[in-house]
């Protein structure tokens, strides 16, 4: 399969189609828990369609950057601004960062991780505190995505689960 260039770009309501098809690839193959399509259309919704959020409301902001074109998305992150449970510093956290099975023999992985450090660069200007926090929910392939990360991040942590779910695939780390 040819790829697109590996080039992110924001997002456009154009593109809602192709992020609904990538949602659900994504939780397909690494969902551990039942997808809320109303929960995904919200946070669609809100990053896609900021105009429409009412100046009052304190929910989830945030930016999706997509690889391809409209009709035919080949990857996507979702960035959602937020804060961990201790603190009010707000941080970009990921929300998915998903590529394509059909794309994967490309750069498009290591080049959206890319455009977050970018994003968080730009903010960082006006910000000097602030962080991009991505993590490694997934139960495939998770040696993998975890030597992926390393190159391109410092590694702050792992995730734990009890029991095991249907399918697991122990990480193969050395």
């Amino acid at each position: 399969m040819i790829t697109s260039p590996s080039i992110v770009r924001a997002a456009i309501p154009a593109d809602e189609p192709e992020l609904w098809r990538l949602f659900r690839l994504m939780h397909q193959e690494v969902g551990l828990y039942p997808l809320s399509e109303p929960k995904v259309q919200d946070y669609l919704r809100r990053v896609l369609y900021p105009e429409t959020i009412p100046i009052n409301d304190t929910g989830p902001r945030g930016i999706i950057g997509v690889i391809g074109l409209p009709a035919r998305l080949e990857a996507a992150i979702m960035l959602v601004l937020s804060s961990v449970w201790y603190s009010e510093s707000i941080t970009l956290m990921d929300a998915l960062n998903f590529v394509d099975p059909e794309f994967r023999q490309s750069d498009h992985a290591k080049t959206l991780i890319g455009y977050g450090k970018h994003v968080v660069d730009e903010i960082r200007k006006e910000h000097s505190d602030f962080q991009m926090m991505i993590g490694i929910v997934s139960t495939k392939r998770t040696a993998a995505k975890i030597r992926l990360f390393r190159r391109q991040m410092v590694e702050a942590g792992a995730v734990f689960l009890y029991p095991p779910p249907p399918g697991y695939e122990p990480a193969e780390l050395q």
